[in-house]
């Protein structure tokens, strides 16, 4: 996907995870940072389970500012969903995975995976 990110919220609530999905997609648009929906197959760990999931592109294009703005949108929403949620993002071949309640620690590797692949 190049310039993008996936993010894959998985939860056994449907509702609650496109609620959440939709809520991130509303913070973006409000910065001008394109997002897409994406349809896929189930994250490999969620298959078998009870869980369903939902997945949109966000677009990592842009300046350093528009990064950081991402970076600062996707830590804010990050700290506010439900803590049976598992989030992935995915950047061509490179993931991570958050699950449980977001850490100070969790947030630093999010912005270094994101600062990553804004460099190259």
């Amino acid at each position: 996907m190049g310039d993008w990110v996936r993010v894959v919220v998985v939860d056994d609530d449907a509702e609650h995870a496109e609620r959440g999905v939709r809520q991130l997609r509303r913070r973006l648009a409000e910065h001008e940072i394109d997002t897409r929906a994406v349809e896929g197959s189930a994250p490999a760990a969620a298959k078998g389970d009870a869980v369903t999931f939902t997945e949109i592109a966000v677009a990592l294009g842009g300046t350093g500012g528009a990064v950081s703005i991402l970076i600062a949108i996707l830590r804010e929403w990050l700290g506010r969903r439900a803590p049976q949620q598992r989030v992935t993002l995915t950047i061509g071949d490179d993931s991570i995975e958050v699950d449980g309640v977001l850490t100070d620690k969790h947030g630093e590797l999010i912005d270094a995976f994101l600062r990553k692949h804004s460099a190259s």
